[in-house]
């Protein structure tokens, strides 16, 4: 599988990429909607972490990366975009991942792909 997007490096710190990143996120909404986007997380550092939004279907505009990712060995997470830091909580309790793919629906859903 190939992800292609809008590629930005984003501080973990603080867990502030959550804000940073939802605001990478409102940004490409206004422009996109919710409901054709979604984020790979990757390439994490000590202090960073790569994030890429792409459309569902199709290149978005202004693309400037591709990452070629695994076609199989992925785990689905589903729930409400308002826990998301406690979904996280509970996938990372056994350990880092390699990938993460995001996807966010205006009711408020969210579903997490994610890779070791």
């Amino acid at each position: 599988m190939v992800f292609t997007g809008i590629s930005r490096v984003f501080s973990t710190r603080n867990e502030q990429q959550y804000e940073t990143i939802g605001a990478f996120w409102d940004e490409l909404t206004n422009l996109y909607g919710l409901s054709n986007l979604r984020g790979l997380g990757y390439n994490w550092t000590e202090d960073t972490i790569e994030y890429v939004i792409g459309l569902k279907q199709g290149d978005i505009e202004g693309a400037n990366i591709s990452v070629t990712l695994p076609d199989n060995g992925w785990v689905c997470v589903k729930g409400r975009t308002s826990e998301l830091s406690s979904i996280y909580d509970r996938i990372y309790k056994d350990g880092r991942l390699k990938y993460e793919i995001e996807t966010f629906t205006g009711d408020g859903l969210c579903e997490i792909l994610y890779y070791r």
